[in-house]
């Protein structure tokens, strides 16, 4: 009676302990592979890894390993209280870095024990290993308790193989389980005076050595027993084994029974007793009415904790979710909530729909806007106020007639494999699309959330938009697909910015000359054969951080008033000597057609080879100024170098 009651409560204890590593692996694995790329954009999975592993008592670390590479991500708490994100990757030949997540969610570098560590190959330790072992099976290992790596704690290791289709190892998730608590319990545990608990494992050995170091009395006694001839791989499921010892002139008995935890390894409880307390009919029953009493009473509270948790973790949980929600992130895969309480449940199912809903209509709106508006506490309301920005138009050149030779199905999806690449250059340097235009975009940078350097932004996502459309080119011209060909005109300006529309519908957008003009910019293009075009008020606003050729100066429809138009090359720094030779050849034969000397300008202009072929505002130019020597009388009089644009 006293082993079984003994065996109830640490069984009961240890499987607390034990239960709650499979719903970590599963959390690990949803948070790791909800992004193929998440070892390169790791800090969300840190942030998630390190939310999760807080709400946990009983788990010490968090992490998963690669197969092929040993690249590694996890969270602990460290011996100082923290909770240290571990990130190893080959570029760092496998030597850990940490980081801390804040409490403003931002994340830090910080040392981690031991202060200089070294290469750490996760693939090499016990664990990696016999997950591998049993990948085909997909189930859960466990280590034997041990001793963890720079550390005086021990625990047990839960691990998970994650397989591909084929059948090929991915890589392992883990998590770590500490046993301290569990020693410190046994310690205190009430039996007979000069007796103890101990938890064992096959041979004997104590489950967690260090937990028992200062009662020096229950060393010696296990060192008595561990002497004498036990072979507990002899007890069988349910048997009790009894053991009679001596040690310094005091009789003890020794009980021993199996308990019964996940994993491979078998565990024993042992209840150790003088043997005149153990026979003695009243002390043992008064010792067995106090253990049955403190049973029931670790069993209210286990249960009282069960049932708390099945309330308070689902509800933490749901209250992320909607705190994510609230601010338009949305998860790429859905939080699946299990609970047994029917309104639970219910909640988890409405905010399923509401999270479906909300997804959709963000699609519609810049989320950047909506996020600024729920962080300063107000409602969408129209109106507006002036502010520089950047406004950015593109356009797809030849769609119109293209589309006409598809269903109105293919037209859709080609026009939206375009958008993509558009938007989300856009979005990824910092600007917002406020509007689709058919076969076109408007982009605003700058709003709403102030951006310093909009001006270099815009023009840097206009470059890498036409890097992504050639790429992207190469394999459609493989097969016989159109090639998209983008037109972008970029214009910085003091505009009038808001919320456009009636009281109950609007849209939030830039009106103004400046934005007239960015879409004049991108007209443009058509005239000079050049992908983008870049207004003078924009190129003195990013200044020497982007090589520009100056194309022409013109006076746009609607407009006297004249524009400075540039060409983007690229970085500073990044482009060939052989470009900029040609830009300074072009800009000088420009500067001399400026000054009306047009002979002299067409020569210079013909010699102004241009890097990769025929060039269209070289070509452009020369058709203008022999257009100027050969009718002298459509030059524009008095000169100033200014053309009038006839076409918007």
């Amino acid at each position: 009676m006293l082993l079984s009651e003994v065996n109830r409560q640490v069984q009961e204890r240890l499987q607390d302990y034990f239960d709650h590593a499979e719903p970590a692996l599963d959390f690990i694995e949803q948070a790791v592979f909800d992004d193929p790329a998440f070892i390169e954009d790791w800090e969300p999975r840190a942030r998630l890894l390190s939310d999760f592993l807080k709400s946990q008592q009983n788990l010490v670390w968090l992490y998963y390993a690669e197969a092929d590479s040993g690249n590694m991500l996890g969270v602990n708490l460290d011996p100082k209280g923290r909770y240290v994100v571990s990130r190893i990757t080959t570029e760092n030949d496998l030597v850990p870095r940490g980081y801390e997540v804040q409490a403003d969610d931002t994340i830090v570098e910080v040392s981690i024990a031991p202060e200089s560590p070294g290469r750490y190959d996760a693939r090499q330790r016990p664990w990696f290993q016999k997950a591998v072992r049993y990948s085909e099976d997909g189930e859960t290992v466990w280590t034997s308790p041990y001793q963890f790596l720079e550390s005086e704690t021990f625990g047990i290791t839960a691990a998970r193989a994650v397989t591909s289709p084929s059948g090929d190892t991915i890589g392992v998730l883990a998590a770590d389980i500490e046993l301290g608590r569990i020693g410190t319990f046994l310690d205190s545990f009430p039996v007979a005076e000069g007796g103890g608990v101990f938890l064992l494992l096959e041979d004997g050995e104590l489950v967690v050595p260090n937990a028992i170091r200062s009662v020096a009395e229950l060393n010696e006694i296990h060192r008595a027993f561990r002497d004498s001839d036990i072979n507990l791989s002899a007890v069988r499921s349910g048997e009790t084994l009894e053991l009679e010892f001596s040690d310094s002139g005091i009789d003890y008995i020794g009980l021993f029974q199996e308990i019964v935890l996940p994993g491979e390894i078998r565990y024993f409880g042992a209840v150790v007793v003088p043997e005149n307390a153990y026979l003695r009919t009243v002390q043992r029953n008064a010792l067995l009415a106090f253990i049955t009493g403190l049973v029931i009473l670790l069993l209210a509270i286990l249960l009282a904790i069960r049932q708390a948790r099945k309330v308070t973790r689902p509800l933490s949980l749901l209250g992320d979710e909607l705190e994510q929600i609230g601010n338009l992130r949305f998860r790429d895969t859905g939080l699946e909530i299990r609970s047994d309480i029917r309104e639970i449940a219910l909640i988890s199912t409405a905010l399923g729909k509401m999270k479906i809903s909300l997804r959709a209509f963000s699609r519609y709106v810049p989320r950047d806007l909506v996020r600024q508006l729920l962080a300063q506490n107000e409602e969408a309301r129209p109106g507006g106020s002036l502010k520089e920005v950047t406004a950015v138009f593109t356009d797809l050149a030849g769609f119109t007639a293209y589309s006409e030779s598809l269903a109105p199905d293919q037209a859709f999806a080609e026009l939206s494999t375009f958008l993509e690449v558009v938007a989300n250059a856009q979005e990824r340097h910092h600007g917002i699309t406020s509007s689709f235009t058919g076969d076109g975009t408007l982009a605003l940078f700058n709003a709403p959330d102030t951006l310093e350097d909009h001006g270099t932004e815009a023009c840097l996502a206009a470059m890498e938009i036409l890097e992504e459309l050639e790429a992207l080119n190469q394999e459609r011209r493989s097969r016989g697909c159109f090639p998209f060909e983008a037109r972008i005109g970029i214009n910085t300006a003091e505009v009038l910015l808001g919320n456009l529309g009636t009281r109950d519908r609007f849209a939030y957008t830039a009106i103004g000359d400046g934005v007239n003009l960015a879409s004049r910019l991108e007209g443009l293009g058509k005239v000079y054969v050049t992908p983008i075009i870049v207004g003078g008020d924009c190129v003195a606003q990013v200044g020497t951080a982007i090589e520009w050729r100056k194309i022409d100066r013109i006076a746009v429809v609607g407009r006297d008033q004249a524009t400075d138009l540039y060409q983007p090359l690229g970085r500073s720094g990044e482009v060939s000597a052989a470009l900029l030779q040609a830009r300074d050849a072009y800009e000088n034969a420009l500067n001399t057609y400026f000054a009306g000397d047009f002979e002299s300008a067409l020569s210079l202009m013909k010699e102004a080879e241009w890097p990769g072929g025929p060039d269209g505002p070289t070509q452009r130019m020369i058709e203008r100024i022999q257009s100027f020597i050969d009718h002298p009388n459509t030059v524009p009089s008095p000169w100033d170098g200014i053309i009038h644009a006839q076409v918007k």
